[in-house]
């Protein structure tokens, strides 16, 4: 079974998930009825149960738990000091407050009468212990990467100490907390809490002050992708998640929804190349690219344009002015031409570049294509190449590349630093103490605001944003206020309603 490696990591991502890969049309449509898997034929459908997947043979503690869909049950079973909204900010959860307290310390207060599911309190003692399990943790280790300390000041403080600055590391709070001592049968604070029955559910958590509407979760042992799936038109599970990472979106006669996404699709650039050392043509790339139609064309809609290197679903970067989501073929011209091409006098004065883009995801290579097409209206010549992984990451590593299609998924505290820092997963070609780099530093710290490192981001391009990818929800059409996040794919449950 794949592990799930860092669930909140920046991993670039340089192609997708090996098997299938091409798109089918998602709609609302009924479509043939797949034939049920093995993992489901067992599993009889029964009206009004509000049923959903996970893997008996992983472990329900989030700290061990190896397999996506067991780690989305834990965000129903454990609160963290704090939690993304929908607008992807850090909202008091087990905390009452978390304040900036020095620019390298964060001091967290816990809720007063906050409790654990078995009734006892919720105690500094056991965000320390937690955050200790967390930081060695595949499934968090980045997450908390930068901060350096966790300790219990009172039965209510806790001070972290961070190893540099930033301004948005109140959502790194987010780690789930458990009771000190029960890794084996973690006990949480959670909206509901796990009953380990001959059929196991879960049930909702007095203590913890929601009162979900649906009362009792049953759990199937489904932890196939495709099975869940299969299981969900069956009728057999209620609500199917999916990230669509492999570049092809399901079929599926269910009700859908969108979910946006932290994972940003990109052209990385390698400025020590002499064409690409000049922030000209760089700009003049960017300018050429018609975001809206790559989102539309190459991800089928489910994606949304990059005009920052923030997502557009970050309540911060609302007002934030950056690229535009149309090309500006008249500027990219004249940037073109301040660095020396398209002249017409001379012949062969045309920038000529190579693309390379892993071959195993339908969707890069859609854009890819789009890509070239697009930038051909500005004079730019772009060679498309399809290689295997392998290469692909030769390539990079060699540096021996112009232009290449990655993707990443960002942090949750939207941090950059794994294209402006020097081994940065996604630096490949970057110049790690250029303007960009600098300036975010600077924004780090606090000598900047966000939108005057974004004005030199964009002015700069060191990389060139493309859109933000979105995943997909499908479920049961007898459910009602279905809402969903990233980072929470059960997101608001407690308002869902099952007809």
């Amino acid at each position: 079974m794949t592990r799930i490696t860092v669930i909140f990591a920046a991993l670039i991502v340089l192609l997708g998930t090996t098997g299938c890969n091409f798109f089918e049309k998602n709609t609302d449509e009924t479509s043939s009825q797949p034939t049920e898997s093995s993992s489901t034929s067992a599993n009889q459908k029964t009206p009004g149960v509000f049923s959903l997947s996970y893997s008996s043979q992983d472990s329900l503690n989030p700290f061990e738990a190896e397999t996506a869909v067991n780690l989305e049950i834990c965000s129903l079973l454990y609160d963290g000091l704090t939690k993304l909204d929908d607008r992807m900010m850090p909202k008091n959860s087990l905390a009452s407050s978390v304040d900036r307290t020095s620019p390298l310390t964060l001091t967290a207060v816990l809720r007063s009468g906050v409790k654990f599911s078995d009734g006892s309190s919720v105690t500094a003692s056991d965000v320390v212990s937690s955050f200790s399990m967390a930081r060695k943790s595949q499934n968090y280790k980045v997450l908390l990467s930068n901060i350096k300390s966790a300790k219990a000041e009172t039965d209510k403080k806790i001070v972290f100490v961070l190893n540099s600055p930033d301004p948005n590391a109140a959502a790194c709070l987010s780690f789930p907390v458990i009771k000190e001592g029960t890794a084996s049968k973690p006990i949480g604070s959670g909206r509901y809490y796990f009953k380990d029955n001959d059929s196991p559910v879960l049930k909702p958590n007095s203590r913890n002050g929601i009162k979900p509407k649906i009362q009792a979760i049953h759990l199937l042992d489904i932890p196939d992708g495709d099975a869940m799936r299969y299981a969900l038109e069956s009728g057999n599970i209620s609500y199917y998640f999916t990230d669509l990472a492999g570049g092809r979106i399901p079929q599926t006669s269910s009700a859908s929804i969108s979910v946006p996404l932290n994972s940003l699709v990109f052209v990385g650039v390698n400025s020590s190349r002499s064409d690409l050392s000049k922030k000209e043509v760089r700009l003049a790339l960017s300018l050429s690219i018609n975001r809206d139609n790559l989102c539309a064309s190459a991800f089928a809609g489910r994606a949304r344009a990059a005009v920052s290197p923030f997502n557009p679903s970050w309540a911060i970067v609302s007002k934030i002015n950056g690229f535009k989501s149309k090309e500006n073929i008249e500027a990219a011209v004249a940037q073109l031409e301040l660095a020396g091409y398209n002249d017409k006098s001379t012949v062969d004065n045309v920038l000529t570049l190579e693309l390379l883009v892993g071959k195993e995801n339908s969707f890069r290579i859609a854009s890819a294509e789009l890509f070239k097409k697009q930038l051909a209206k500005s004079g730019i010549k772009i060679n498309v190449a399809k290689l295997s992984h392998s290469d692909l990451v030769k390539r990079l590593k060699s540096r021996k590349f112009d232009l290449y299609i990655g993707e990443i998924k960002l942090p949750i505290n939207m941090s950059l630093e794994p294209f402006l820092t020097s081994g940065g997963s996604a630096s490949y070609g970057i110049k790690t103490r250029g303007e960009s780099a600098e300036a975010y530093s600077e924004y780090m710290a606090g000598d900047l605001t966000l939108q005057e490192f974004v004005d030199v981001f964009s002015a700069d391009v060191p990389f060139i944003p493309l859109c933000w990818r979105n995943g997909m929800a499908a479920f049961n059409r007898a459910l009602s206020g279905v809402t969903a996040t990233e980072y929470d794919v059960y997101y608001g449950l407690e308002n869902w309603v099952l007809k």
